[in-house]
């Protein structure tokens, strides 16, 4: 049943993307080759998991445009990210283009995450508030292929992908104020979040961190063996946390608390069964030792027990909307 499904929609997904090519060839020119749709589920399983992952891709493409596309402009749009990478994104304007609204760049979690269906409401009440938001889809996610995937580069070239973004708006969305940038992301886009405050305060005048990563230190000593190779793996960490721990500590939020300059809430669970609280309390800990608590640079909220743990400001329970609340506030205090 599960396979039948699966094809069904493989085959909406590939009839979709050849409507949606054909009608924006231009007269007198050939039709653009397009691949045919599976016709069985033999010759689905037989794709690669990457070939997968960019046809579901596909999917997350249409449910933004068919749940926000009468709410909202919805683009996807490329630009280029460290080294000339190409970076996808996902961009979302108000319909008044006349004005020039704030900007919230959003940034998905997940090792190999991507941004996905599931931040559509965010997405509708930001832009319901008046912003632009602009998601991207920085080396390492899921849904571009191999080599993009492959191109993971943890606290490194990722965070730059995400801040060109900034050139990108800058560039080629005139109702962008980017004068008015803020930064935001849950988990991995916490942590994203974090280190591009960091190391480029000038450019932000707010930021929001959901559930952040925070201490690679603490946290490869708290995860799996195999969570810990993904990191051992990459080029810049060298090895585990045990056979060259400079680029861990290099890379970790805490080890910077002194050089916030932009004003940051940072929102937790105790029960956060992903990202521990310890990493957290690290954190804390060092802003407060930093004064940047008493600076009024660095707002702490910590839930008890709430529902959906790691995920708890994602659900619809009171704690959500009440961290989505105080998000809101934050983000509006610096940027409206």
């Amino acid at each position: 049943m599960r396979d039948s499904v699966r094809l069904a929609v493989t085959a909406t997904v590939f009839a979709f993307a050849a409507c949606s090519t054909s009608s924006t060839a231009k007269p007198g020119t050939p039709a653009p080759q397009t691949t045919p749709a599976p016709t069985s589920v033999t010759e689905t399983r037989g794709m690669s998991d990457f070939d997968q992952q960019v046809l579901f891709k596909r999917l997350d493409d249409l449910d933004f445009q068919i749940q926000l596309g009468r709410q909202m402009i919805v683009r996807n749009v490329l630009y280029a990210g460290a080294e000339g990478m190409i970076i996808p994104a996902y961009l979302f304007l108000p319909l008044d283009t006349t004005a020039k609204h704030p900007v919230v760049i959003t940034i998905h979690g997940g090792v190999h995450g991507d941004f996905e269906h599931f931040y559509i409401p965010e997405v509708r009440s930001l832009v319901g508030h008046g912003y632009v938001v602009i998601a991207p889809e920085y080396r390492g996610s899921t849904g571009y292929g191999r080599a993009h995937y492959d191109a993971i580069d943890y606290g490194g070239k990722e965070v730059d992908d995400v801040i060109a973004a900034r050139a990108y708006l800058a560039t080629y969305v005139p109702s962008a104020d980017i004068s008015r940038l803020g930064i935001m992301g849950w988990s991995h886009g916490g942590y994203i979040t974090l280190l591009s405050i960091f190391r480029h305060p000038e450019l932000f005048r707010v930021a929001v961190a959901h559930v952040p990563v925070t201490d690679l230190v603490t946290r490869m000593h708290m995860h799996s063996p195999e969570y810990r190779q993904i990191f051992a793996a990459q080029q810049a960490f060298g090895g585990t946390v045990e056979q060259n721990p400079t680029p861990y500590i290099d890379r970790s939020p805490i080890a910077h608390a002194r050089e916030l300059r932009t004003p940051l809430l940072v929102l937790t669970a105790d029960n956060d069964d992903d990202v521990f609280i310890q990493e957290n309390h690290n954190l804390r800990d060092s802003m407060v030792a930093a004064g940047k608590m008493a600076d009024g640079l660095y707002t702490y909220r910590e839930w008890h027990d709430p529902p959906g743990k790691h995920e708890f400001s994602r659900v619809d329970t009171p704690q959500a909307h009440e961290a989505w609340d105080l998000t809101l506030g934050f983000l509006g205090k610096y940027l409206q």
